[in-house]
């Protein structure tokens, strides 16, 4: 029997600041700003970081059996338990979601994910990059409330946008998106095709699809400059414009799309992102008050990060002390455990396959 598994702490060098969200979650002895600011859970998808270039870079490790070892070798040793026969089937040694913990010093570029049909018609890829947002903390930045980018507004122009979108910078470009305040616990999907760029002073936790495609026009982030190959993702900037759903819409009818009501599976576990909405993955959260007895409902496996308190979980193999900003994998084979302790969990888990038949 495969057990629980603690993720080793994975830290991803990206261009713009932030990450003293990420230290102070993690109880830190020092909180900084720098350029890493993500921390990759689940991954067996390298960055694509071209002005950083180092081995194994958004490879997540895990701590199984006495030793360290990457993520993705513990999966192929053991596919058909950690993963399950028919999913290993399909992606291999691939759980098929990736989890981000993310802090954000400074504004992202405004940016768009493609979705799967313009990944495998632009990008060559089987995945694009539905994602969702689980607002941990926030924080003012230089006297600047915390904010998400996020949706056309009524004051799209789509030849503007674009023209601005090739000369590399948004002077009215940016005023097309919704400016949303937000607050720890507000969570959001994002699909693929919808603009979007994280403001400062956000701490979140990202679910998407196992891939790192993005198309960024802005020259810069932050101070630093972007490539060509960092704006456009290899793609051709005609075709990566593409990947933009140019469709505006009212906040009220963007929060109705993207903002959906949790829903309730037990007393203490929720369905804040619903794999029918998502399609290429689902989002649960669980508020452990005491002892909570957690059951496979769904024969999947999943990833776990704790966004508060300290937590115990004991299973068939052993035991696992959780605090806050860990990272941990419950295998497929894995049909219950108990969690002890007062904290909340953000789980992630891949899509139902049977989603994805069509």
């Amino acid at each position: 029997m495969t057990g629980a598994v603690k993720f080793l702490p994975n830290r991803v060098w990206r261009v713009y600041r932030g990450g003293s969200g990420i230290d102070l979650l993690r109880r830190a002895e020092r909180a900084e700003d720098g350029h890493f600011p993500e921390d990759w859970i689940a991954s067996t998808s390298p960055a694509n970081n071209p002005q950083y270039p180092a081995a194994e870079q958004g490879l997540s490790r895990v701590a199984a059996a006495g030793r360290e070892m990457l993520f993705g070798d513990w999966l192929a040793a053991n596919p058909e338990e950690t993963l399950g026969r028919e999913h290993a089937a399909k992606y291999g040694a691939n759980a098929a979601l990736l989890m981000k913990i993310l802090d954000a010093a400074e504004r992202l570029p405004i940016q768009v994910h493609p979705s799967v049909p313009d990944a495998r018609r632009y990008f060559h890829s089987e995945f694009g990059k539905t994602e969702a947002w689980y607002v941990i903390s926030t924080r003012e930045v230089e006297g600047e409330a915390p904010y998400l980018l996020f949706g056309f507004n009524e004051r799209l122009d789509r030849e503007r946008f674009c023209r601005e979108a090739l000369a590399g910078a948004f002077p009215t470009g940016q005023g097309m998106l919704h400016k949303l305040a937000v607050r720890p616990g507000d969570c959001f999907i994002v699909p693929g095709g919808t603009p979007h760029a994280i403001g400062c002073g956000v701490t979140l936790i990202e679910v998407m699809e196992p891939s790192d495609l993005v198309v960024q026009p802005e020259f810069f982030c932050g101070t630093q400059r972007l490539s060509d190959a960092e704006r456009w993702s290899g793609a051709e900037p005609l075709d990566a414009l593409k990947s933009f759903d140019f469709v505006s819409e009212t906040e009220a009818a963007l929060r109705a799309r993207c903002t959906p009501e949790p829903e309730r599976i037990d007393e203490s576990l929720s369905l804040i992102i619903p794999g029918r909405i998502a399609r290429y993955f689902e989002v649960q959260l669980l508020r452990c008050r005491g002892t909570y007895r957690f059951f496979n409902r769904e024969n999947r496996h999943r990833a776990g990060v704790v966004t508060a308190g300290d937590l115990v979980l004991t299973d068939s193999t052993g035991t696992l002390e959780l605090h806050r900003g860990d990272a941990f994998f419950l295998p497929y084979s894995l049909k219950d455990c108990e969690f002890r302790g007062v904290g909340d969990v953000v789980f992630a888990l891949p899509p139902a396959l049977d989603s994805l038949r069509n």
